[in-house]
C-alpha cells in the first residue's frame, strides 16, 4: 500500500470517529457535491479549502475541470487538497450525467466572469454552464462564489482592476443579479462551505422557524417590495442582505427597514 493511500485511509477513519462513528467522506450514505471548475483564479485557495471542509460533513466530492481549468487549477492540485480517490472529471470525459443526477448540490467554487456572463445569457457552450444549468432545471442547489466574477471584490480592485467605467461595472454586475434571479445562491467564498452546509439541513419545526429570525434578502426580494409599490421591504433582526440585494435596493430606490416583524 501507497504512503499517501494509507493516509487518506487514517484521515477517513479519524473523521468518522469525529463524526461520533457516522461514516466519513467516501461512504454510500455521504451527501453527494458536484464542484465545477471553470478556471478563475481569484478565490482558488479557499474555494479548495472549502470543499475540504465538506468533506468532512461528510460529503463525497466529484470535481469537473473545464480546460481552462485543467490549466489553472489542475487535476493534481484537486488531489492534493481532496484526497487521491477524489473523482474528477475534465472535458476530454464522457459528459457525468450520473454524477448531476446523484449530486446533492452543485458548487462552483470559482465563478469567473466569463462564465458568469454565459450563465446570465443561458449559453451552455461549455461542459460547466451545461452541468450548472441543468442542476438548476433538476431543482438542486447551486452555489457559487462569487469574487471573481465580481468588478467590486477586493480581489480585483487591490490588484488595481476596480477602475472600470461605470457602465462595464454596471453590466459585470446585471449579471450576476440575473444568474441570482434563476436561484444560483451567489456567496462570499469564505461562506461556501456554511451555505453548502445549509443545503443538507432538515427543514426546521415550526417552532424552530418561530424563534430563528434569521433569513436571506436577495435581489429578488428587493424587486418583489417594489413591485408591490410601497418601496419598502422589512428586513428581519439577524437577516443576511447580500451585497447584490445592497445594490438593488439603491437603484430601485427601495428601502431596507430592519426590525423584528
Amino acid at each position: 500500500m501507497q504512503y499517501r493511500e494509507l493516509v487518506d485511509i487514517v484521515t477517513q477513519e479519524v473523521l468518522r470517529r469525529l463524526n461520533g462513528g457516522a461514516p466519513a467522506a467516501g461512504r454510500g450514505d455521504s451527501r453527494k457535491i458536484l464542484a465545477l471548475f471553470c478556471g478563475g483564479a481569484i478565490g482558488l485557495e479557499p474555494g479548495l479549502a472549502a470543499l475540504a471542509e465538506l468533506r468532512a460533513y461528510p460529503a463525497d466530492v466529484a470535481v469537473v475541470l473545464s480546460a481552462a481549468a485543467e490549466k489553472i487549477v489542475g487535476a493534481e492540485r484537486v488531489r492534493d487538497t481532496l484526497g487521491t480517490d477524489t473523482v474528477i472529471v475534465t472535458a476530454q470525459d464522457p459528459y457525468p450525467g450520473r454524477l448531476l443526477r446523484e449530486a446533492d448540490a452543485v458548487v462552483v467554487p470559482v465563478l469567473t466572469q466569463n462564465t458568469a456572463a454565459k450563465l446570465a445569457r443561458t449559453f451552455s457552450d461549455t461542459l460547466v454552464t451545461t452541468l450548472a444549468l441543468q442542476a438548476l432545471m433538476l431543482g438542486k442547489p447551486v452555489v457559487m462564489a462569487a469574487n471573481a466574477a465580481d468588478p467590486q471584490d477586493c480581489g480585483r480592485t487591490s490588484g488595481g482592476m476596480g477602475r472600470a467605467p461605470v457602465n462595464l461595472t454596471r453590466a459585470l454586475r446585471d449579471n450576476l443579479r440575473l444568474i441570482e434571479s434563476y436561484g444560483v445562491r451567489l456567496v462570499d467564498v469564505k461562506m461556501l462551505a456554511a451555505e453548502v452546509g445549509r443545503c443538507f439541513r432538515p427543514d426546521p419545526e415550526p417552532a424552530t422557524l418561530a424563534r430563528e429570525k434569521k433569513v436571506l434578502i436577495d435581489a429578488a426580494a428587493v424587486k418583489a417590495a417594489l413591485a408591490t409599490g410601497s418601496g419598502r421591504l422589512a428586513v428581519p433582526r439577524g437577516a443576511i442582505i447580500t451585497p447584490l440585494a445592497a445594490d438593488a435596493a439603491r437603484e430601485l430606490n427601495v428601502e431596507l427597514v430592519r426590525g423584528d416583524s
